[in-house]
């Protein structure tokens, strides 16, 4: 004798209840998964809310397949003694279906296209950043101030397999690159050999360093700290290890650090140039 249908409702509804109990509980452990790093400038804040968006709009496709999918296998589906119903779709059904995909397509495209362009926009600079804090130097020093829409470009040179950061003052430093807080910095990236990605995830996008091209990359950090980055394109045998940093300070701290360095490196090369001329081996 067939169990009722009511048992078999039952049942899918106990395996529901159970799947959404592990996808709950497990929510926990895979959030760093599912969920991007969190944004620290304006650009990976946009790219991150166009990532919530498509997640969030693949998430109830996927449900809404999934319910169709038992809703009909619980319908139609053969009991003992009784042939299974046929179903039959209509061409307007497919089309209202058909014209509803497409419009959620185009939504998206349209999104992808707004949210895209606005991360390649820079933003200038804050109130607490670079500029800001030459401007009231200079007040005080009845120096004219700076353009406050200038962004603070740095050389970015990816080789195999370390980033070389040269600041405008003519200092540089390897793999960790220093900014100052609230302040839009312009990255020039180019390359020495092969192509490189240069990837701080909380701070943008991914952006390439092309052998023989002149690519840019932006950010404004909003907060004190350093970034982790990670290379987004093979670049050869040591890929794993290519890496880079960006340490965030305050405008104080930053000018004192190019300073201090522009400084270490003229002695450096002071004292290996002495060491040359007298037939000291550096």
């Amino acid at each position: 004798m067939a169990p009722p249908p009511t048992r078999a409702r039952r049942l899918y509804v106990a395996l529901a209840a159970v799947f959404t109990a592990l996808a709950v509980s497990a929510a926990p452990a895979t959030a760093n998964v599912v969920s991007p790093e969190p944004a620290h400038s304006p650009n990976a804040e946009d790219i991150t809310t166009l990532y919530w968006i498509a997640l969030a709009v693949g998430v109830v496709l996927t449900a809404a397949v999934i319910a169709a999918v038992l809703f009909v296998a619980m319908r139609y589906r053969e009991r003992r003694g009784i042939d299974p119903r046929r179903l039959r779709g209509t061409r307007s059904v497919q089309l209202r279906a058909g014209a509803g995909l497409a419009a959620l397509a185009l939504v998206l495209f349209v999104l992808g296209v707004i949210y895209t362009e606005r991360a390649r926009e820079v933003a200038p600079s804050g109130p607490e950043g670079l500029q800001a804090s030459a401007a009231t130097y200079a007040q005080k020093s009845l120096k004219p101030p700076p353009p406050d829409s200038a962004p603070l470009r740095i050389h970015a040179t990816g080789q195999q397999w370390l980033w070389r950061y040269e600041y405008p003052n003519g200092a540089f430093s390897y793999y960790e690159l220093v900014v100052p807080v609230d302040t839009a910095v312009v990255l020039d990236l180019v390359s020495t050999d092969v192509t490189h990605g240069w990837y701080v995830p909380e701070l943008g996008g991914k952006f390439e360093a092309v052998p023989g091209k002149l690519n840019q990359a932006w950010f404004r950090a909003d907060e004190v700290g350093t970034y982790e980055g990670r290379s987004s394109t093979f670049s050869g045998s040591a890929y794993a290890a290519d890496r880079t940093a960006v340490r965030v300070v305050s405008p104080e701290e930053y000018q004192a650090f190019v300073e201090q360095q522009k400084r270490d490196i003229e002695e450096a090369q002071t004292t290996v140039s002495s060491q040359i001329a007298s037939g000291e081996r550096p």
